[in-house]
């Protein structure tokens, strides 16, 4: 099953059809029309609720962003603790959120406000930071051998392959020497590392960094 995944904490809750809200991503070709079943994230702390609904494309645009409808209301849940579903890129956890049983909570009352009143401009502006990365990456790729390319793209097979295996984003893949430090993107500078490590890490060199690393040293025939 595909679903349509928006989170927010800037904006109105999702409660009943006919509320709008608007995301990044816009309809994959051919999906202009359709209705999707819709995972909406709420989060405001304490409060982390979940909306299950069905929604369609408007046909409307905000600056970047696409304005979505819904046309079917399931109902709203309470994933107050429940932290490990701000990863929603895995298709196991998205079914899991569709199916999975919760407190249903009664937020009818509440007006969701319309897209346009709520709308921050330039608020995709963090993501430069991500376009940086990307830019950084391609400058400090040397020429790889056919061999060198393979290990590489066996060190991000072996990534993917533990994150479907735990069903959630555990693992990155790490530039032992970062790039801001000025290392390379070569396999020989490149680790599966447990996520939270890895955040830890940041951009400092491997000495820099106190406590014990847990360096993913499964084996590729493991998975």
């Amino acid at each position: 099953m595909k679903f349509r995944l928006i989170q927010s904490n800037d904006r109105g809750l999702l409660t009943k059809v006919g509320d709008r809200t608007y995301a990044r991503r816009k309809p994959a070709k051919g999906e202009e029309l359709l209705e999707l079943p819709t995972l909406f994230i709420w989060v405001k702390k304490p409060q982390r609720y979940l909306a299950r609904c069905w929604t369609r494309w408007t046909g409307e645009v905000l600056e970047q962003d696409f304005i979505y409808e819904v046309t079917r209301f399931r109902e709203v849940i309470d994933l107050q603790g429940q932290t490990c579903f701000h990863q929603w890129c895995s298709h196991q956890l998205r079914q899991e959120m569709w199916t999975m049983r919760g407190e249903v909570v009664d937020l009818s009352q509440l007006s969701c406000p319309e897209p346009e009143s709520v709308y921050e401009a330039n608020r995709h502006k963090g993501s430069s930071g991500l376009q940086r990365r990307k830019a950084r990456i391609i400058a400090q790729s040397p020429a790889l051998s056919e061999e060198e390319k393979e290990r590489l793209n066996q060190i991000y097979v072996l990534r993917d392959s533990l994150n479907q295996a735990e069903g959630r984003i555990s693992y990155h893949v790490d530039h032992i020497q970062p790039l801001a430090a000025g290392g390379l993107h070569h396999p020989d500078n490149l680790r599966v590392l447990a996520a939270f490590e890895n955040m830890r890490k940041g951009a400092k060199l491997p000495d820099a960094v106190t406590g014990k690393q847990e360096v993913c040293e499964r084996s590729r025939s493991d998975y």
